[in-house]
Formats: structure tokens, C-alpha cells, sequence
């Protein structure tokens, strides 16, 4: 099974938003760039905005993807489409996550990341 998702490397003041799940979904415990999953019929744009208005009660603007990244877990294959976007003046609320945080660029290996997103997370330590 393949799985497209997309997810926000939000950043505001030269710092990136992290979320980590929480015990009642997939891989506990973990932290993440927000987003999910693409519905069908649904562009990888729209899928971004709806999620992180479900996520994180927000709405994002300036949003430019960059390139996209694979990982395969024991039972799917992960395509997972970043964005790197902006909030709308608003401050985020975990509506579906434990907690999140924002982290400077040296602070992103401060936290357990969700395995499929440490490809991204080092990509943007590189590019930004």
C-alpha cells in the first residue's frame, strides 16, 4: 500500500513548527511536521490548507513546495510531499496532537521525529 501525504515546514521568527502525536494515533510519541493524507479528488495544496485547519485551527499562505521524499514502514510506502508555508497571524492549536513547539534550525535535533520525516528534517537543516 502507498500512502501520499504532504506535509507544513511552517516557519515564523526563524523557527520551524513541530507536532507530536499523540497516544491515540500511529507511532505515539513521536514528533512530526504537521499534515496527512491526500483524499481522492483532493490537489496536494488543497489536502495542506484542510489539514492544517483541522490540525491546527490555522490558516497558511505563501505556500511553495519543495522536493518530495519516500519511506517504506513494514506495512506501507509513505510518499510525503513538504511545503514550507507560513501562518496567517494566528497562533496554532494542537487540536489533534500532544503538543507542538517551535524550534529553531539548531533545535531540530532536540526531539524523537517520526521516522518518516527525519529525511525532511535534514533536508531543511541543509537548504535553509
Amino acid at each position: 500500500m502507498t500512502l501520499n501525504v504532504v506535509c507544513a515546514i511552517i516557519i515564523q521568527n526563524n523557527k520551524i513548527l513541530a507536532a507530536k502525536r499523540s497516544k491515540n494515533m500511529p507511532h505515539p510519541g513521536f514528533w512530526e511536521f504537521p499534515g496527512g493524507k491526500i483524499e481522492d479528488g483532493e490537489n496536494e495544496k488543497d489536502c495542506l490548507i484542510r489539514e492544517i485547519k483541522e490540525e491546527l485551527n490555522c490558516i497558511i499562505s505563501n505556500i511553495k513546495p519543495i522536493k518530495s521524499f519516500t519511506y517504506s514502514y513494514p506495512d506501507k510506502n509513505i510518499i510525503l510531499k513538504p511545503f514550507i508555508c507560513q501562518l496567517k497571524n494566528q497562533i496554532p492549536i494542537a487540536t489533534e496532537h500532544e503538543q507542538i513547539k517551535w524550534l529553531a534550525l539548531n533545535e531540530l535535533n532536540t526531539v524523537d521525529w517520526l521516522p518518516a520525516d527525519i529525511e525532511i528534517k535534514n533536508y531543511i537543516q541543509r537548504i535553509l
